[in-house]
Protein backbone atom coordinates (compact mmCIF):
# COMPACT_ATOMS: atom_id res chain seq x y z
CA UNK A 1 0.00 0.00 0.00
CA UNK A 2 1.20 3.48 -0.64
CA UNK A 3 1.88 5.70 2.36
CA UNK A 4 -0.03 8.24 3.78
CA UNK A 5 2.98 11.19 2.36
CA UNK A 6 2.38 9.57 -1.22
CA UNK A 7 -0.96 9.76 -1.01
CA UNK A 8 -0.80 13.16 0.17
CA UNK A 9 1.74 14.07 -2.30
CA UNK A 10 -0.56 13.19 -4.92
CA UNK A 11 -3.30 15.00 -3.23
CA UNK A 12 -1.72 17.99 -3.41
CA UNK A 13 -0.33 18.14 -6.58
CA UNK A 14 -3.79 17.51 -8.18
CA UNK A 15 -5.10 20.69 -5.81
CA UNK A 16 -2.57 22.72 -7.19
CA UNK A 17 -2.70 22.24 -11.07
CA UNK A 18 -6.74 22.58 -10.31
CA UNK A 19 -6.18 25.86 -8.81
CA UNK A 20 -3.71 26.66 -11.98
CA UNK A 21 -6.86 25.12 -13.73
CA UNK A 22 -5.21 23.87 -17.37
CA UNK A 23 -5.93 20.56 -18.28
CA UNK A 24 -9.32 19.76 -17.82
CA UNK A 25 -11.73 22.31 -16.44
CA UNK A 26 -10.61 25.36 -17.86
CA UNK A 27 -12.83 26.03 -20.94
CA UNK A 28 -10.65 27.46 -23.47
CA UNK A 29 -12.92 31.00 -24.24
CA UNK A 30 -11.00 31.73 -20.68
CA UNK A 31 -7.62 31.07 -21.75
CA UNK A 32 -5.25 34.05 -21.85
CA UNK A 33 -2.12 34.98 -23.26
CA UNK A 34 0.84 33.65 -21.07
CA UNK A 35 2.76 36.08 -18.89
CA UNK A 36 5.55 34.21 -17.86
CA UNK A 37 8.99 34.37 -20.54
CA UNK A 38 11.32 32.23 -18.70
CA UNK A 39 9.38 28.76 -18.94
CA UNK A 40 10.88 25.41 -19.97
CA UNK A 41 9.53 22.53 -22.15
CA UNK A 42 12.30 19.45 -20.15
CA UNK A 43 10.32 16.46 -21.20
CA UNK A 44 8.61 15.76 -24.88
CA UNK A 45 5.02 16.29 -23.44
CA UNK A 46 6.21 19.91 -21.60
CA UNK A 47 4.58 18.90 -18.55
CA UNK A 48 4.78 15.06 -16.31
CA UNK A 49 1.02 14.63 -17.65
CA UNK A 50 2.34 15.06 -21.60
CA UNK A 51 -0.55 17.48 -22.11
CA UNK A 52 2.23 19.78 -24.17
CA UNK A 53 0.48 22.58 -22.75
CA UNK A 54 2.21 25.52 -20.78
CA UNK A 55 -0.64 27.63 -19.63
CA UNK A 56 2.05 30.56 -18.22
CA UNK A 57 4.49 30.74 -21.03
CA UNK A 58 4.84 33.72 -22.95
CA UNK A 59 4.54 32.88 -27.13
CA UNK A 60 4.23 34.54 -30.08
CA UNK A 61 -0.12 35.51 -30.59
CA UNK A 62 1.47 37.82 -33.91
CA UNK A 63 3.48 37.03 -37.15
CA UNK A 64 7.20 36.25 -34.93
CA UNK A 65 10.47 37.51 -35.98
CA UNK A 66 13.06 34.43 -36.13
CA UNK A 67 15.55 35.19 -33.30
CA UNK A 68 17.76 32.27 -34.47
CA UNK A 69 17.79 29.37 -37.27
CA UNK A 70 20.59 26.93 -36.98
CA UNK A 71 21.27 24.01 -39.11
CA UNK A 72 21.29 20.82 -37.53
CA UNK A 73 20.90 17.07 -38.16
CA UNK A 74 17.87 14.72 -38.75
CA UNK A 75 15.54 15.28 -36.12
CA UNK A 76 14.25 12.03 -34.09
CA UNK A 77 11.81 14.40 -31.55
CA UNK A 78 10.78 17.85 -30.41
CA UNK A 79 13.34 20.05 -29.15
CA UNK A 80 13.73 19.93 -24.86
CA UNK A 81 14.57 23.47 -23.61
CA UNK A 82 15.70 23.44 -19.83
CA UNK A 83 18.45 25.07 -17.66
CA UNK A 84 19.44 27.22 -20.84
CA UNK A 85 19.71 24.66 -22.74
CA UNK A 86 17.96 23.72 -26.46
CA UNK A 87 18.48 19.80 -26.90
CA UNK A 88 17.28 18.26 -30.23
CA UNK A 89 16.92 14.60 -30.52
CA UNK A 90 18.69 13.44 -33.68
CA UNK A 91 19.14 9.99 -35.57
CA UNK A 92 22.99 10.18 -34.30
CA UNK A 93 22.76 11.15 -30.74
CA UNK A 94 21.41 14.68 -29.00
CA UNK A 95 22.74 17.91 -30.18
CA UNK A 96 22.41 20.97 -27.54
CA UNK A 97 22.32 24.48 -28.19
CA UNK A 98 22.51 27.48 -25.63
CA UNK A 99 19.41 29.65 -26.15
CA UNK A 100 21.76 32.13 -28.52
CA UNK A 101 21.75 29.02 -31.03
CA UNK A 102 25.54 28.55 -30.72
CA UNK A 103 25.78 24.67 -29.84
CA UNK A 104 27.27 23.08 -26.95
CA UNK A 105 27.80 20.37 -27.22
CA UNK A 106 26.97 16.49 -28.62
CA UNK A 107 26.03 13.39 -27.08
CA UNK A 108 26.29 9.94 -28.65
CA UNK A 109 27.75 10.97 -32.47
CA UNK A 110 30.46 8.51 -33.49
CA UNK A 111 30.83 7.05 -29.89
CA UNK A 112 30.92 3.02 -29.87
CA UNK A 113 29.83 3.33 -25.92
CA UNK A 114 27.13 5.84 -25.55
CA UNK A 115 24.31 4.83 -28.29
CA UNK A 116 21.45 7.34 -28.10
CA UNK A 117 18.22 6.10 -29.08
CA UNK A 118 15.16 8.39 -26.71
CA UNK A 119 14.25 11.92 -26.23
CA UNK A 120 15.72 13.25 -22.94
CA UNK A 121 13.73 14.38 -19.82
CA UNK A 122 15.51 16.88 -17.87
CA UNK A 123 15.30 16.78 -13.83
CA UNK A 124 16.73 19.27 -12.03
CA UNK A 125 19.69 20.18 -14.47
CA UNK A 126 20.17 16.82 -15.00
CA UNK A 127 19.43 14.61 -18.55
CA UNK A 128 17.84 11.06 -18.54
CA UNK A 129 17.70 9.44 -21.73
CA UNK A 130 17.54 5.63 -23.32
CA UNK A 131 20.37 3.82 -25.33
CA UNK A 132 20.47 1.11 -27.42
CA UNK A 133 20.46 -0.89 -23.81
CA UNK A 134 19.96 0.90 -20.83
CA UNK A 135 19.23 4.49 -19.09
CA UNK A 136 21.92 7.39 -19.30
CA UNK A 137 22.05 10.24 -17.51
CA UNK A 138 24.00 13.53 -18.05
CA UNK A 139 24.93 17.07 -17.34
CA UNK A 140 22.57 19.28 -19.25
CA UNK A 141 24.78 22.05 -19.18
CA UNK A 142 28.09 20.36 -20.58
CA UNK A 143 26.80 16.96 -21.42
CA UNK A 144 29.03 15.48 -19.47
CA UNK A 145 27.72 11.53 -18.66
CA UNK A 146 27.26 10.33 -15.21
CA UNK A 147 26.17 6.79 -15.30
CA UNK A 148 24.44 4.45 -17.36
CA UNK A 149 22.38 1.24 -16.21
CA UNK A 150 21.66 -1.57 -18.34
CA UNK A 151 17.67 -3.17 -18.72
CA UNK A 152 15.99 -5.76 -20.03
CA UNK A 153 15.23 -4.56 -22.91
CA UNK A 154 15.96 -1.64 -25.56
CA UNK A 155 13.98 1.65 -24.24
CA UNK A 156 11.42 2.78 -26.77
CA UNK A 157 10.01 6.34 -24.90
CA UNK A 158 11.89 9.11 -22.86
CA UNK A 159 11.91 8.43 -19.17
CA UNK A 160 9.47 9.89 -17.12
CA UNK A 161 9.72 10.69 -13.26
CA UNK A 162 7.21 10.20 -9.97
CA UNK A 163 6.13 13.75 -8.13
CA UNK A 164 9.31 13.18 -5.69
CA UNK A 165 11.72 13.43 -8.42
CA UNK A 166 13.52 10.32 -7.15
CA UNK A 167 12.16 7.67 -9.63
CA UNK A 168 12.54 6.91 -13.35
CA UNK A 169 10.28 4.71 -15.45
CA UNK A 170 11.04 3.86 -19.05
CA UNK A 171 9.31 2.19 -21.51
CA UNK A 172 11.44 -0.65 -23.65
CA UNK A 173 10.94 -3.59 -26.32
CA UNK A 174 10.17 -5.69 -22.81
CA UNK A 175 8.10 -3.37 -21.20
CA UNK A 176 8.38 -0.80 -18.14
CA UNK A 177 11.78 -0.51 -16.44
CA UNK A 178 12.57 1.10 -13.08
CA UNK A 179 15.37 3.33 -12.24
CA UNK A 180 16.24 5.50 -9.53
CA UNK A 181 17.96 8.88 -10.11
CA UNK A 182 21.47 7.24 -8.49
CA UNK A 183 21.25 4.88 -11.38
CA UNK A 184 20.14 1.78 -9.56
CA UNK A 185 17.54 -0.59 -11.14
CA UNK A 186 14.31 -1.36 -8.77
CA UNK A 187 11.43 -3.17 -10.91
CA UNK A 188 10.41 -4.63 -14.27
CA UNK A 189 7.12 -5.09 -15.79
CA UNK A 190 6.12 -6.85 -18.68
CA UNK A 191 3.67 -5.49 -21.67
CA UNK A 192 3.99 -8.18 -24.22
CA UNK A 193 4.75 -5.62 -26.91
CA UNK A 194 6.88 -2.96 -27.33
CA UNK A 195 6.29 0.51 -25.05
CA UNK A 196 5.28 3.14 -27.60
CA UNK A 197 3.80 5.92 -25.21
CA UNK A 198 4.27 6.76 -21.81
CA UNK A 199 3.04 9.26 -19.23
CA UNK A 200 2.85 9.37 -15.34
CA UNK A 201 1.98 12.27 -12.69
CA UNK A 202 1.73 12.04 -8.97
CA UNK A 203 1.76 8.54 -8.34
CA UNK A 204 -0.16 7.58 -11.64
CA UNK A 205 1.65 5.93 -14.72
CA UNK A 206 0.09 5.43 -17.83
CA UNK A 207 1.93 3.06 -20.66
CA UNK A 208 0.55 2.29 -24.46
CA UNK A 209 1.99 -0.06 -26.07
CA UNK A 210 2.52 -0.60 -30.42
CA UNK A 211 0.14 -3.70 -30.15
CA UNK A 212 -2.20 -0.86 -28.81
CA UNK A 213 -2.72 -1.93 -25.22
CA UNK A 214 -3.65 0.84 -22.38
CA UNK A 215 -1.78 0.26 -18.72
CA UNK A 216 -2.66 2.07 -15.61
CA UNK A 217 -0.64 1.67 -12.59
CA UNK A 218 -0.16 3.32 -9.28
CA UNK A 219 3.27 4.39 -7.61
CA UNK A 220 6.06 4.53 -9.73
CA UNK A 221 8.68 3.26 -7.29
CA UNK A 222 6.64 0.07 -6.94
CA UNK A 223 3.51 -0.08 -9.62
CA UNK A 224 0.65 -1.71 -8.74
CA UNK A 225 -1.29 -2.51 -11.60
CA UNK A 226 -5.30 -1.02 -11.60
CA UNK A 227 -6.62 -1.75 -15.28
CA UNK A 228 -5.52 -2.54 -18.99
CA UNK A 229 -7.68 -1.66 -21.47
CA UNK A 230 -7.12 -3.02 -26.21
CA UNK A 231 -7.51 0.14 -28.13
CA UNK A 232 -7.33 0.20 -32.36
CA UNK A 233 -4.11 0.49 -33.09
CA UNK A 234 -0.52 1.52 -31.51
CA UNK A 235 -0.84 4.40 -28.58
CA UNK A 236 0.90 7.21 -29.91
CA UNK A 237 0.27 9.83 -27.10
CA UNK A 238 -1.15 9.57 -23.32
CA UNK A 239 -2.26 12.78 -21.37
CA UNK A 240 -3.04 12.78 -18.26
CA UNK A 241 -5.99 14.65 -16.93
CA UNK A 242 -6.74 17.10 -14.14
CA UNK A 243 -8.59 14.64 -12.10
CA UNK A 244 -9.81 11.08 -13.40
CA UNK A 245 -8.62 9.34 -16.56
CA UNK A 246 -6.76 10.15 -19.48
CA UNK A 247 -6.82 11.28 -23.12
CA UNK A 248 -5.31 8.76 -25.76
CA UNK A 249 -4.47 8.13 -29.00
CA UNK A 250 -3.52 5.94 -31.50
CA UNK A 251 -2.07 5.68 -34.70
CA UNK A 252 -4.78 6.37 -37.73
CA UNK A 253 -7.27 7.58 -34.82
CA UNK A 254 -9.26 8.17 -32.56
CA UNK A 255 -8.25 9.78 -29.98
CA UNK A 256 -10.44 8.98 -26.79
CA UNK A 257 -11.28 9.94 -23.63
CA UNK A 258 -10.88 6.72 -20.94
CA UNK A 259 -11.98 7.38 -17.21
CA UNK A 260 -9.87 5.41 -14.60
CA UNK A 261 -13.13 5.42 -12.15
CA UNK A 262 -14.66 3.19 -15.22
CA UNK A 263 -11.66 0.95 -15.58
CA UNK A 264 -10.53 2.59 -18.99
CA UNK A 265 -13.73 3.16 -21.02
CA UNK A 266 -14.52 4.98 -23.09
CA UNK A 267 -16.08 8.36 -22.48
CA UNK A 268 -16.14 10.01 -25.84
CA UNK A 269 -14.00 9.26 -28.67
CA UNK A 270 -12.57 11.43 -32.34
CA UNK A 271 -11.24 10.24 -35.63
CA UNK A 272 -8.89 13.49 -34.80
CA UNK A 273 -5.26 13.43 -33.54
CA UNK A 274 -3.04 10.98 -35.74
CA UNK A 275 -0.36 13.06 -34.82
CA UNK A 276 -0.94 14.25 -31.56
CA UNK A 277 -2.72 16.63 -29.53
CA UNK A 278 -2.80 19.49 -26.90
CA UNK A 279 -4.89 19.26 -23.73
CA UNK A 280 -6.14 22.66 -22.44
CA UNK A 281 -10.09 22.91 -21.30
CA UNK A 282 -10.19 21.49 -25.01
CA UNK A 283 -8.44 18.80 -26.58
CA UNK A 284 -6.34 20.19 -29.67
CA UNK A 285 -5.82 17.10 -31.71
CA UNK A 286 -3.99 17.22 -34.77
CA UNK A 287 -4.07 14.65 -37.73
CA UNK A 288 -4.07 16.80 -41.34
CA UNK A 289 -6.33 19.27 -39.62
CA UNK A 290 -7.23 20.76 -36.60
CA UNK A 291 -9.75 19.70 -34.56
CA UNK A 292 -10.74 20.89 -31.16
CA UNK A 293 -12.84 18.30 -29.00
CA UNK A 294 -14.26 19.58 -25.44
CA UNK A 295 -12.21 17.43 -23.15
CA UNK A 296 -14.94 16.79 -20.59
CA UNK A 297 -18.06 16.27 -22.85
CA UNK A 298 -16.14 14.70 -26.40
CA UNK A 299 -18.61 17.51 -28.09
CA UNK A 300 -16.64 18.61 -31.37
CA UNK A 301 -16.00 22.73 -31.03
CA UNK A 302 -14.59 23.59 -34.57
CA UNK A 303 -12.02 22.19 -36.45
CA UNK A 304 -9.38 23.36 -39.49
CA UNK A 305 -8.12 21.56 -42.52
CA UNK A 306 -4.90 23.36 -43.30
CA UNK A 307 -2.64 19.60 -44.04
CA UNK A 308 -0.56 20.16 -40.63
CA UNK A 309 1.77 17.36 -39.89
CA UNK A 310 3.55 18.25 -36.60
CA UNK A 311 2.64 16.89 -33.14
CA UNK A 312 1.61 20.40 -31.47
CA UNK A 313 2.05 22.66 -28.50
CA UNK A 314 0.51 25.04 -26.55
CA UNK A 315 0.90 27.92 -24.57
CA UNK A 316 -1.51 30.49 -22.90
CA UNK A 317 -4.55 30.67 -25.41
CA UNK A 318 -2.60 29.72 -28.81
CA UNK A 319 -1.95 26.27 -30.09
CA UNK A 320 1.52 26.00 -32.52
CA UNK A 321 1.66 23.19 -35.17
CA UNK A 322 3.08 22.69 -38.51
CA UNK A 323 3.71 21.25 -41.89
CA UNK A 324 4.97 21.23 -45.10
CA UNK A 325 7.05 24.04 -45.70
CA UNK A 326 5.21 26.48 -42.34
CA UNK A 327 4.87 26.64 -38.72
CA UNK A 328 1.67 28.19 -37.87
CA UNK A 329 -0.34 29.43 -34.85
CA UNK A 330 -3.96 29.18 -34.18
CA UNK A 331 -6.17 31.18 -31.22
CA UNK A 332 -7.70 28.18 -28.99
CA UNK A 333 -11.09 29.56 -29.11
CA UNK A 334 -11.26 28.98 -32.92
CA UNK A 335 -11.97 32.41 -33.63
CA UNK A 336 -15.58 32.60 -35.57
CA UNK A 337 -17.50 30.96 -37.77
CA UNK A 338 -18.78 27.12 -38.02
CA UNK A 339 -17.56 23.94 -38.06
CA UNK A 340 -14.70 24.63 -40.91
CA UNK A 341 -15.67 27.47 -41.96
CA UNK A 342 -13.16 29.75 -39.32
CA UNK A 343 -12.58 33.58 -39.48
CA UNK A 344 -9.56 34.61 -37.46
CA UNK A 345 -8.52 31.01 -36.30
CA UNK A 346 -5.41 31.16 -37.21
CA UNK A 347 -2.81 34.24 -35.88
CA UNK A 348 -0.06 33.35 -37.64
CA UNK A 349 2.01 31.49 -40.81
CA UNK A 350 5.78 31.37 -40.51
CA UNK A 351 7.45 30.12 -43.71
CA UNK A 352 10.33 27.43 -43.16
CA UNK A 353 12.47 25.57 -45.45
CA UNK A 354 10.94 22.16 -45.27
CA UNK A 355 8.57 19.74 -43.24
CA UNK A 356 7.43 20.11 -39.98
CA UNK A 357 6.82 17.04 -38.46
CA UNK A 358 8.68 15.85 -35.37
CA UNK A 359 6.78 17.93 -32.79
CA UNK A 360 7.26 21.52 -31.64
CA UNK A 361 7.71 23.18 -28.02
CA UNK A 362 6.74 26.14 -26.24
CA UNK A 363 9.77 27.90 -23.93
CA UNK A 364 11.91 31.14 -22.98
CA UNK A 365 9.16 33.03 -25.32
CA UNK A 366 9.56 31.17 -28.47
CA UNK A 367 8.30 28.65 -30.34
CA UNK A 368 10.98 25.79 -31.38
CA UNK A 369 10.59 23.58 -34.73
CA UNK A 370 12.97 21.49 -36.88
CA UNK A 371 12.20 21.33 -40.82
CA UNK A 372 13.97 19.09 -43.42
CA UNK A 373 13.46 19.94 -46.91
CA UNK A 374 13.40 17.44 -49.16
CA UNK A 375 17.72 17.72 -50.12
CA UNK A 376 18.11 16.06 -46.32
CA UNK A 377 19.08 19.78 -44.50
CA UNK A 378 17.38 20.04 -41.21
CA UNK A 379 16.97 23.96 -39.58
CA UNK A 380 16.19 24.39 -35.76
CA UNK A 381 13.87 27.74 -35.61
CA UNK A 382 13.59 30.13 -32.98
CA UNK A 383 10.73 32.17 -33.36
CA UNK A 384 9.74 34.49 -30.82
Amino acid sequence: MPSRRRVLCAASSLAAVGVAGCTDDRPASRASPGTDADTEWPQPGGSDRFDCYRADAVAPRESPDERWAVETVWPAGRPIVADERVILPTQAGLVAYGLDGEERWRLGFDDDEIDVRTAPIVVDGIGYAGTRGGLLSFSVEDGTTDWEVELEGSPQTAPVVDYDREHLVVGTDEGLSGVDTGGERIWQRETFADVSALASWGDSLYAGTEGGKLYAYYDLEEPQGMWQRQLDGRVVQIALLNGDGVVVSVFGGPTSRRDGESAGDARWSTEAGTHGFVVAGNTYAVGGGLTAVHTRTGEQRWAVDDHLRAPPAGAGDTVYTGGDGFVVGYAMNGGTGVGEYRMNAERWRYEVDGAVTTGLAVADGAVFATAMNDDGDTTLYALE
